[in-house]
Protein backbone atom coordinates (compact mmCIF):
# COMPACT_ATOMS: atom_id res chain seq x y z
CA UNK A 1 0.00 0.00 0.00
CA UNK A 2 1.02 3.20 -0.52
CA UNK A 3 1.79 5.93 1.94
CA UNK A 4 -0.31 9.13 2.28
CA UNK A 5 2.15 12.05 0.93
CA UNK A 6 2.83 14.50 3.49
CA UNK A 7 1.58 17.86 3.40
CA UNK A 8 3.62 20.60 2.36
CA UNK A 9 3.68 22.07 6.58
CA UNK A 10 4.37 18.33 7.89
CA UNK A 11 7.02 17.77 5.01
CA UNK A 12 9.24 20.59 6.30
CA UNK A 13 8.38 20.30 9.71
CA UNK A 14 10.19 16.82 8.61
CA UNK A 15 13.03 18.14 7.60
CA UNK A 16 13.82 20.42 9.84
CA UNK A 17 13.49 17.78 12.60
CA UNK A 18 15.60 15.60 10.48
CA UNK A 19 18.39 18.08 10.72
CA UNK A 20 18.17 19.76 13.61
CA UNK A 21 19.48 17.60 15.85
CA UNK A 22 22.92 17.77 14.62
CA UNK A 23 22.72 20.94 12.37
CA UNK A 24 22.34 23.71 14.71
CA UNK A 25 21.31 26.16 11.77
CA UNK A 26 17.46 27.14 13.30
CA UNK A 27 17.53 29.40 16.92
CA UNK A 28 13.52 29.76 16.73
CA UNK A 29 10.32 28.23 14.99
CA UNK A 30 6.91 29.94 14.26
CA UNK A 31 4.67 26.75 14.83
CA UNK A 32 1.78 28.88 13.12
CA UNK A 33 3.64 30.34 9.98
CA UNK A 34 4.25 26.38 8.79
CA UNK A 35 0.45 26.12 7.61
CA UNK A 36 0.94 29.23 5.59
CA UNK A 37 2.81 26.89 3.32
CA UNK A 38 -0.64 25.39 2.48
CA UNK A 39 -2.49 28.43 2.18
CA UNK A 40 -0.34 31.52 1.31
CA UNK A 41 -1.18 33.61 -2.09
CA UNK A 42 1.11 35.52 -3.95
CA UNK A 43 4.39 35.25 -5.91
CA UNK A 44 6.16 33.49 -2.99
CA UNK A 45 3.43 31.35 -1.79
CA UNK A 46 4.91 28.04 -0.85
CA UNK A 47 8.43 29.11 0.35
CA UNK A 48 9.62 28.29 3.58
CA UNK A 49 11.92 31.31 4.72
CA UNK A 50 14.73 31.75 7.61
CA UNK A 51 15.50 35.02 9.03
CA UNK A 52 19.74 35.36 10.39
CA UNK A 53 18.90 36.69 13.79
CA UNK A 54 20.19 40.16 13.62
CA UNK A 55 16.99 41.04 11.50
CA UNK A 56 13.63 41.41 13.53
CA UNK A 57 10.20 39.24 13.04
CA UNK A 58 7.52 40.18 15.04
CA UNK A 59 6.46 38.26 17.89
CA UNK A 60 10.44 36.81 18.03
CA UNK A 61 13.40 38.46 20.03
CA UNK A 62 16.60 39.39 18.05
CA UNK A 63 19.67 38.00 19.86
CA UNK A 64 21.86 38.65 17.89
CA UNK A 65 23.66 35.12 18.37
CA UNK A 66 24.98 36.76 21.48
CA UNK A 67 24.24 36.13 25.69
CA UNK A 68 24.42 39.86 26.14
CA UNK A 69 20.72 39.81 24.26
CA UNK A 70 19.44 36.81 26.08
CA UNK A 71 16.92 38.95 27.60
CA UNK A 72 15.69 41.14 24.32
CA UNK A 73 12.24 41.62 24.52
CA UNK A 74 10.13 40.20 21.24
CA UNK A 75 10.06 42.64 18.43
CA UNK A 76 6.70 44.54 17.65
CA UNK A 77 7.13 44.45 14.16
CA UNK A 78 8.82 42.59 10.76
CA UNK A 79 11.84 44.53 9.95
CA UNK A 80 10.66 45.73 5.78
CA UNK A 81 12.48 42.92 4.37
CA UNK A 82 10.67 40.47 6.10
CA UNK A 83 7.08 42.10 6.06
CA UNK A 84 7.91 41.91 1.96
CA UNK A 85 8.16 38.51 1.61
CA UNK A 86 5.27 38.00 4.24
CA UNK A 87 3.20 39.93 2.17
CA UNK A 88 4.41 38.15 -1.19
CA UNK A 89 2.85 34.83 0.37
CA UNK A 90 6.51 33.34 1.73
CA UNK A 91 6.30 31.58 5.47
CA UNK A 92 8.71 32.89 7.80
CA UNK A 93 9.04 29.66 9.79
CA UNK A 94 12.37 30.15 11.42
CA UNK A 95 15.17 32.49 12.62
CA UNK A 96 18.68 31.57 12.09
CA UNK A 97 21.96 31.23 13.72
CA UNK A 98 24.10 34.09 13.30
CA UNK A 99 27.97 35.05 14.64
CA UNK A 100 27.84 37.23 17.59
CA UNK A 101 26.68 40.78 16.14
CA UNK A 102 27.46 39.82 12.57
CA UNK A 103 31.41 39.15 13.36
CA UNK A 104 33.26 36.56 13.59
CA UNK A 105 33.36 34.50 16.48
CA UNK A 106 31.86 31.29 14.98
CA UNK A 107 28.42 29.78 16.14
CA UNK A 108 28.01 26.03 16.62
CA UNK A 109 26.38 25.38 13.23
CA UNK A 110 27.67 22.57 11.19
CA UNK A 111 28.20 22.17 7.51
CA UNK A 112 25.37 20.07 5.60
CA UNK A 113 28.11 18.52 3.35
CA UNK A 114 30.86 17.87 6.30
CA UNK A 115 30.10 18.16 10.00
CA UNK A 116 34.08 18.63 9.90
CA UNK A 117 33.92 22.04 7.98
CA UNK A 118 33.11 25.17 8.90
CA UNK A 119 29.83 26.91 7.28
CA UNK A 120 30.97 30.33 7.37
CA UNK A 121 30.11 33.13 8.87
CA UNK A 122 28.38 35.07 9.92
CA UNK A 123 25.13 34.05 8.49
CA UNK A 124 26.07 30.21 9.24
CA UNK A 125 22.31 29.42 10.17
CA UNK A 126 21.00 30.81 7.05
CA UNK A 127 24.00 29.17 4.47
CA UNK A 128 23.78 26.24 6.62
CA UNK A 129 19.83 25.63 6.41
CA UNK A 130 19.21 26.60 3.18
CA UNK A 131 22.33 23.92 1.46
CA UNK A 132 20.55 21.27 3.64
CA UNK A 133 16.98 21.51 1.73
CA UNK A 134 15.62 22.41 5.31
CA UNK A 135 15.08 25.76 4.15
CA UNK A 136 14.18 26.99 0.68
CA UNK A 137 15.33 30.57 0.99
CA UNK A 138 16.79 32.82 4.46
CA UNK A 139 18.23 35.94 4.91
CA UNK A 140 21.49 36.81 5.44
CA UNK A 141 23.25 40.09 5.67
CA UNK A 142 26.99 40.97 4.53
CA UNK A 143 29.07 43.60 6.18
CA UNK A 144 32.35 41.87 4.60
CA UNK A 145 31.95 38.69 3.45
CA UNK A 146 28.95 36.95 5.75
CA UNK A 147 26.62 36.53 3.17
CA UNK A 148 28.33 34.75 0.42
CA UNK A 149 31.05 32.80 1.96
CA UNK A 150 28.32 30.73 3.91
CA UNK A 151 26.16 30.42 0.56
CA UNK A 152 29.39 29.18 -1.27
CA UNK A 153 30.54 27.10 1.91
CA UNK A 154 26.88 25.34 2.09
CA UNK A 155 26.51 25.01 -1.75
CA UNK A 156 23.54 27.41 -1.74
CA UNK A 157 23.26 30.54 -4.17
CA UNK A 158 23.93 33.90 -2.35
CA UNK A 159 23.15 37.08 -3.65
CA UNK A 160 24.15 40.08 -2.39
CA UNK A 161 22.15 43.07 -3.76
CA UNK A 162 23.55 46.47 -4.40
CA UNK A 163 24.32 48.23 -1.58
CA UNK A 164 21.17 50.52 -0.53
CA UNK A 165 18.89 48.25 -2.89
CA UNK A 166 16.70 46.75 0.20
CA UNK A 167 15.83 48.45 3.08
CA UNK A 168 17.86 47.17 6.02
CA UNK A 169 15.08 48.59 8.92
CA UNK A 170 14.96 46.63 11.39
CA UNK A 171 18.35 44.97 11.04
CA UNK A 172 21.10 45.49 13.58
CA UNK A 173 23.66 47.47 12.24
CA UNK A 174 27.67 46.11 12.65
CA UNK A 175 29.22 48.64 10.47
CA UNK A 176 26.28 50.78 8.33
CA UNK A 177 28.73 52.10 5.46
CA UNK A 178 28.24 48.58 4.62
CA UNK A 179 25.75 46.37 6.16
CA UNK A 180 23.76 44.76 3.27
CA UNK A 181 20.52 42.15 3.49
CA UNK A 182 20.57 39.79 1.02
CA UNK A 183 18.93 36.27 -0.17
CA UNK A 184 21.00 32.54 0.13
CA UNK A 185 18.60 30.36 -1.62
CA UNK A 186 18.04 26.75 -3.27
CA UNK A 187 18.44 28.44 -6.81
CA UNK A 188 18.77 32.03 -8.92
CA UNK A 189 15.28 31.82 -9.68
CA UNK A 190 13.98 32.14 -6.01
CA UNK A 191 16.79 34.75 -5.30
CA UNK A 192 15.25 36.62 -7.88
CA UNK A 193 11.75 36.38 -7.36
CA UNK A 194 12.65 37.50 -3.33
CA UNK A 195 14.69 40.33 -4.30
CA UNK A 196 11.50 41.88 -6.78
CA UNK A 197 8.93 40.91 -3.83
CA UNK A 198 11.18 43.40 -1.40
CA UNK A 199 11.30 46.07 -4.02
CA UNK A 200 14.31 45.36 -6.20
CA UNK A 201 14.17 45.50 -9.84
CA UNK A 202 14.31 42.42 -11.98
CA UNK A 203 13.02 44.18 -15.23
CA UNK A 204 16.57 42.73 -17.23
CA UNK A 205 16.76 41.15 -20.59
CA UNK A 206 16.90 37.10 -20.51
CA UNK A 207 19.62 36.55 -22.69
CA UNK A 208 23.64 37.31 -22.25
CA UNK A 209 24.28 37.21 -25.44
CA UNK A 210 26.09 40.14 -26.27
CA UNK A 211 27.76 40.61 -22.89
CA UNK A 212 31.08 41.34 -21.51
CA UNK A 213 32.52 39.71 -18.29
CA UNK A 214 35.77 40.21 -17.20
CA UNK A 215 38.04 37.60 -15.00
CA UNK A 216 38.77 39.81 -11.71
CA UNK A 217 42.38 39.54 -10.18
CA UNK A 218 42.53 37.99 -6.94
CA UNK A 219 44.80 39.08 -4.25
CA UNK A 220 47.93 36.94 -4.53
CA UNK A 221 48.49 36.19 -1.15
CA UNK A 222 44.77 34.47 -0.96
CA UNK A 223 45.25 30.51 -1.03
CA UNK A 224 43.38 29.50 -3.39
CA UNK A 225 43.07 26.14 -3.96
CA UNK A 226 43.95 24.24 -7.63
CA UNK A 227 40.13 22.58 -7.34
CA UNK A 228 38.84 26.28 -6.93
CA UNK A 229 41.32 27.46 -9.89
CA UNK A 230 39.54 24.90 -12.00
CA UNK A 231 36.09 25.93 -10.93
CA UNK A 232 37.00 29.14 -12.06
CA UNK A 233 38.28 28.61 -15.30
CA UNK A 234 35.47 26.28 -16.23
CA UNK A 235 33.09 28.67 -15.26
CA UNK A 236 34.97 31.10 -17.44
CA UNK A 237 34.67 28.51 -20.60
CA UNK A 238 30.76 27.64 -19.79
CA UNK A 239 30.12 31.73 -20.39
CA UNK A 240 32.03 31.69 -23.23
CA UNK A 241 29.57 29.27 -24.38
CA UNK A 242 26.57 31.02 -23.82
CA UNK A 243 27.68 33.85 -26.75
CA UNK A 244 29.49 35.87 -23.44
CA UNK A 245 32.48 37.76 -24.88
CA UNK A 246 35.43 37.20 -21.90
CA UNK A 247 38.41 38.98 -20.86
CA UNK A 248 40.46 39.62 -17.94
CA UNK A 249 39.49 42.53 -15.73
CA UNK A 250 42.64 45.27 -15.14
CA UNK A 251 44.27 45.11 -11.66
CA UNK A 252 44.24 48.41 -10.42
CA UNK A 253 43.65 48.69 -6.72
CA UNK A 254 46.00 47.45 -3.94
CA UNK A 255 43.31 45.00 -2.80
CA UNK A 256 44.57 44.37 0.48
CA UNK A 257 45.03 48.07 1.37
CA UNK A 258 41.52 47.99 0.40
CA UNK A 259 40.93 44.99 3.11
CA UNK A 260 42.67 46.76 6.21
CA UNK A 261 41.01 50.24 5.14
CA UNK A 262 37.99 48.66 5.39
CA UNK A 263 38.40 46.73 8.91
CA UNK A 264 38.91 50.15 10.34
CA UNK A 265 35.70 51.40 9.24
CA UNK A 266 34.41 48.86 10.46
CA UNK A 267 35.69 48.61 13.44
CA UNK A 268 34.89 52.17 14.21
CA UNK A 269 31.52 52.04 13.23
CA UNK A 270 30.52 48.97 15.38
CA UNK A 271 31.89 50.77 18.33
CA UNK A 272 29.70 53.31 17.27
CA UNK A 273 26.44 50.95 16.87
CA UNK A 274 27.27 48.83 20.56
CA UNK A 275 29.49 50.39 22.21
CA UNK A 276 26.92 52.65 24.48
CA UNK A 277 24.29 49.68 24.42
CA UNK A 278 26.48 47.17 25.39
CA UNK A 279 28.20 49.04 28.60
CA UNK A 280 28.54 47.06 31.23
CA UNK A 281 28.06 43.82 29.45
CA UNK A 282 31.46 43.72 27.89
CA UNK A 283 31.54 40.16 29.87
CA UNK A 284 28.98 38.44 27.96
CA UNK A 285 30.26 39.14 24.92
CA UNK A 286 32.91 36.53 22.74
CA UNK A 287 36.46 37.51 22.61
CA UNK A 288 36.48 38.42 18.62
CA UNK A 289 33.76 40.88 19.34
CA UNK A 290 34.52 42.05 22.35
CA UNK A 291 38.06 42.93 20.64
CA UNK A 292 36.59 44.39 17.64
CA UNK A 293 34.99 46.86 20.35
CA UNK A 294 37.71 47.88 22.04
CA UNK A 295 39.87 48.35 18.97
CA UNK A 296 37.17 50.80 17.44
CA UNK A 297 36.98 52.61 20.24
CA UNK A 298 40.59 53.18 20.39
CA UNK A 299 40.78 54.50 16.67
CA UNK A 300 41.80 58.11 16.09
CA UNK A 301 39.22 59.97 13.75
CA UNK A 302 41.78 61.01 11.63
CA UNK A 303 42.72 57.57 10.38
CA UNK A 304 39.25 56.47 9.93
CA UNK A 305 38.59 59.63 8.24
CA UNK A 306 41.98 58.47 5.85
CA UNK A 307 40.46 54.97 5.44
CA UNK A 308 37.13 55.89 4.41
CA UNK A 309 38.38 58.58 1.80
CA UNK A 310 40.89 55.79 0.06
CA UNK A 311 38.01 53.25 0.08
CA UNK A 312 35.80 55.72 -1.78
CA UNK A 313 38.75 56.68 -4.17
CA UNK A 314 39.44 53.04 -4.37
CA UNK A 315 35.71 52.13 -5.31
CA UNK A 316 35.76 54.93 -8.20
CA UNK A 317 38.53 53.64 -9.83
CA UNK A 318 37.67 49.94 -9.84
CA UNK A 319 34.75 51.00 -11.34
CA UNK A 320 36.30 53.11 -14.14
CA UNK A 321 38.45 50.44 -15.13
CA UNK A 322 36.27 47.79 -16.17
CA UNK A 323 33.97 50.50 -17.29
CA UNK A 324 34.23 48.16 -20.69
CA UNK A 325 32.43 44.75 -18.99
CA UNK A 326 29.05 44.27 -18.20
CA UNK A 327 30.12 41.59 -15.44
CA UNK A 328 32.99 40.34 -13.31
CA UNK A 329 33.35 36.90 -12.44
CA UNK A 330 35.70 35.70 -9.82
CA UNK A 331 36.05 33.07 -6.77
CA UNK A 332 34.13 34.19 -3.48
CA UNK A 333 36.44 31.84 -1.49
CA UNK A 334 39.73 30.34 -1.96
CA UNK A 335 38.27 26.61 -1.74
CA UNK A 336 35.47 24.42 -0.03
CA UNK A 337 34.94 25.44 3.14
CA UNK A 338 37.97 24.83 5.72
CA UNK A 339 37.68 22.96 8.86
CA UNK A 340 35.98 24.84 11.52
CA UNK A 341 38.54 24.71 13.92
CA UNK A 342 39.88 27.58 11.69
CA UNK A 343 36.96 29.88 12.64
CA UNK A 344 34.38 31.11 9.56
CA UNK A 345 36.98 31.13 6.46
CA UNK A 346 38.29 33.33 4.71
CA UNK A 347 36.22 36.55 3.78
CA UNK A 348 38.99 38.85 2.35
CA UNK A 349 38.39 38.12 -1.35
CA UNK A 350 34.75 39.31 -0.78
CA UNK A 351 35.70 42.27 1.42
CA UNK A 352 36.46 44.52 -1.66
CA UNK A 353 33.47 43.96 -3.48
CA UNK A 354 31.77 44.55 -0.48
CA UNK A 355 32.96 47.97 -0.48
CA UNK A 356 33.14 48.39 -4.28
CA UNK A 357 28.94 48.43 -3.58
CA UNK A 358 27.35 46.20 -6.51
CA UNK A 359 25.56 43.25 -6.51
CA UNK A 360 27.20 39.35 -6.18
CA UNK A 361 25.94 35.88 -7.11
CA UNK A 362 27.87 33.09 -5.63
CA UNK A 363 26.83 30.14 -7.88
CA UNK A 364 27.80 26.58 -6.44
CA UNK A 365 30.21 25.20 -9.01
CA UNK A 366 31.10 20.77 -8.11
CA UNK A 367 32.71 20.29 -5.41
CA UNK A 368 36.34 19.49 -3.90
CA UNK A 369 38.12 15.77 -3.91
CA UNK A 370 36.28 15.43 0.19
CA UNK A 371 32.65 15.95 -1.32
CA UNK A 372 33.07 20.06 -0.10
CA UNK A 373 30.67 22.33 -2.07
CA UNK A 374 32.41 24.53 -4.45
CA UNK A 375 31.75 28.12 -5.75
CA UNK A 376 31.94 30.65 -8.36
CA UNK A 377 30.44 34.24 -8.22
CA UNK A 378 29.72 37.13 -10.76
CA UNK A 379 29.72 40.74 -9.83
CA UNK A 380 28.60 43.78 -11.53
CA UNK A 381 28.65 47.51 -10.86
CA UNK A 382 25.76 49.00 -8.29
CA UNK A 383 22.65 49.44 -9.91
CA UNK A 384 22.53 46.33 -12.48
CA UNK A 385 21.41 43.75 -10.20
CA UNK A 386 18.81 42.44 -12.79
CA UNK A 387 21.00 42.02 -15.83
CA UNK A 388 23.63 40.46 -13.26
CA UNK A 389 20.55 38.03 -11.96
CA UNK A 390 19.70 37.34 -15.59
CA UNK A 391 23.01 36.37 -16.53
CA UNK A 392 23.40 34.40 -12.62
CA UNK A 393 20.51 32.13 -14.28
CA UNK A 394 22.26 31.13 -17.43
CA UNK A 395 25.57 30.22 -16.07
CA UNK A 396 23.27 28.39 -13.20
CA UNK A 397 22.07 26.34 -16.08
CA UNK A 398 25.51 24.98 -16.97
CA UNK A 399 26.77 24.32 -13.29
CA UNK A 400 27.82 20.62 -12.47
CA UNK A 401 25.47 19.05 -10.49
CA UNK A 402 25.60 20.05 -6.65
CA UNK A 403 26.87 17.76 -3.61
CA UNK A 404 24.58 15.86 -1.92
CA UNK A 405 24.18 16.85 1.64
CA UNK A 406 25.51 14.57 3.88
CA UNK A 407 22.50 13.66 5.90
CA UNK A 408 20.83 12.91 2.02
CA UNK A 409 23.80 10.43 1.42
CA UNK A 410 23.58 8.70 4.73
CA UNK A 411 19.54 8.24 4.06
CA UNK A 412 19.94 7.46 0.06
Amino acid sequence: MTEPSLSAADARRAAIAAWEPTLGAIVATDETAFDALEAGEGSLAGVAVGVKDVIDVAGFATRNGSAACEDAAPAHRDAAVVAALRAAGAAIVAKTASTEFAFTDPTSTLNPHDPAATPGGSSSGSGAAVGAGALDLALGTQTAGSLCRPAAYCGAVGFKPSRGALSTEGMTPLAPSFDTIGFIARDVALAKAAFAACGGDVSAPETPAGMSVARAATDPAAPVTPEASAALEAAQTRLGRLGVETGAAPQVVDLAAVVADHRTVMLAEAADSHGPSLQGREALLRPNFRAALEEGRSLAPAKVAGARARLAEARVRFWEAVAAFDALITLPTPGAAPDRAGGTGYQHLLTPWTVFGGPLVCLPWGADAGGRPLSVMLAARPGADASLLALAARLEAEAPRRPAPALSRASA
